[in-house]
């Protein structure tokens, strides 16, 4: 996908904080009050808080900070687009926020420029945050030892049906694939044509394949995309070969999907597609913008032969900032945020999963066979673990075009792009 483009539908399902009104005013990030700390007028510390805009969940976030009484709560909503590029700007001159949100598998850049305080002892111990969380919402918040973040926005990466064109095809949408193969004879007979020109897609995927190339490659190896050891990408060896040469195939080879076919548009949201590939939040987007579509969850099968983990996952971390004033404010305020109460609220209100233990087994929480679904995908989620976000996407989705539109041969494109991500590794000190 165009990741700027889809993800703000993905953002309209995520509970992301919209934390008061001036977070939804608009205000620019430079105008908020520098830093974090200071004391307000009623005697309480205030601590800044930043994360990028979205304003679906303004309602439900409005009641977190109605109820907390330890510190003022001074929220910057800043536009995705500008994001990383302020908070960089403003980490690095020492003017913060004493709290704000990154997605896990970067936090590793931000504590190599030393930019990170570690969560205290007196706010949770790694003993603690080892058993109360799940572990592939922790495992990229460790470093050297320490944890420098806590869990939020937990997604894992889910394979969606419309369960009307299941039927309609002779297929049983209750059913799980057991293999590759399986998916790909579904999505061949979900495919639909009218002289050339496709009329349904099998498989939508084209304006938004990134959940696959995050997916397979990271579940190929069991250390995940990176490999623990070495700091090195990975997925230009096998079977990282054969995951990008199946997941491309459904275009080049099966043809389940046209790029040209509804061009930019969601197939699946539209009722044109049997299936998509997509983060949980999105049974919450379909529900709001695709009523009329009636849909089930599930994971997907491996994608390689021995892949060694069934579900890929993606989280984003609340980190506080080497230069608070006061840490423990600010950790207090994200223990808060990540607390059990707090998550039962984000699952209640849509689209997030659980990062706490505790919840996976509550099945209050899970009437919703979709939910139940997502719940379960947690237990033995691997996380997807490039060592870039939107830097590290480009890089993949490359790829993907290279193969998918220009007709390069997976094995050149792959190791082009895996030479190139080890080039961004290496321009941020991460590899040698």
């Amino acid at each position: 996908m165009r990741r700027n483009t889809v993800r703000s539908a993905a953002l309209l399902g995520s509970l992301v904080l919209c934390l008061t009104a001036v977070a939804c005013s608009g205000e620019s990030a430079t105008e908020q009050k520098s830093g974090g700390g200071g004391g307000g007028g009623d005697g309480k510390v205030t601590i800044s808080h930043w994360q990028h805009q979205s304003d679906a969940r303004a309602k439900l976030v409005e009641g977190f900070v109605d109820s907390y009484d330890d510190a003022n709560i001074d929220f910057q909503s800043i536009p995705y687009e500008s994001y990383f590029q302020k908070l960089g700007a403003a980490l690095e001159a020492g003017n913060g926020p004493c709290v704000f949100q990154l997605p896990a598998n970067i936090l590793q850049e931000f504590y190599g420029r030393g930019e990170l305080a570690p969560v205290p002892d007196s706010i949770m111990s790694a003993a603690d945050i080892e058993s109360a969380f799940t572990p592939a919402s922790i495992r990229l918040l460790k470093i050297e030892g320490q944890y420098y973040a806590l869990p939020t926005d937990v997604q894992t990466m889910m394979l969606f049906y419309n369960d009307d064109l299941f039927k309609e095809a002779g297929l049983d949408p209750t059913q799980d694939f057991a293999t590759w193969d399986d998916l790909v004879e579904a999505a061949k007979k979900l495919t639909k044509t009218s002289g050339d020109k496709m009329t349904q897609a099998g498989m939508d995927l084209s304006a938004s394949p990134y959940q696959l190339f995050y997916a397979a490659p990271t579940l190929a190896y069991p250390d995940g995309l990176v490999n623990d050891q070495t700091g090195d990408v990975q997925y230009d060896s096998e079977p990282g070969q054969q995951a990008w040469e199946r997941i491309t195939s459904l275009i080049t080879e099966d043809h389940v999907d046209d790029p040209e076919f509804l061009a930019e548009q969601s197939k699946f949201g539209l009722g044109k597609a049997g299936m998509t590939f997509k983060e949980f939040t999105f049974d919450g987007v379909y529900k709001l913008t695709a009523p009329d579509v009636h849909f089930s969850v599930h994971p997907a099968p491996p994608v390689t032969d021995d892949a060694a983990a069934p579900v890929a996952s993606t989280s984003w971390s609340y980190a506080v900032s080497a230069d608070c004033d006061d840490k423990d404010a600010a950790w207090k305020w994200v223990a808060y945020l990540t607390s059990e109460d707090a998550q039962r609220k984000w699952i209640e209100g849509g689209g997030e999963l659980p990062s706490r233990t505790a919840l996976l087994t509550d099945e209050s929480l899970q009437d919703d066979p979709n939910v139940a679904a997502g719940f379960a995908a947690l237990a033995e989620a691997e996380p997807y673990d490039s060592n870039g976000w939107d830097d590290a996407y480009a890089v993949q989705q490359k790829i993907w075009d290279e193969i998918v539109l220009n007709g390069t041969d997976v094995a050149t494109a792959v190791e082009q792009g895996a030479d190139a991500e080890r080039d961004l590794y290496r321009s941020k000190g991460l590899l040698e």
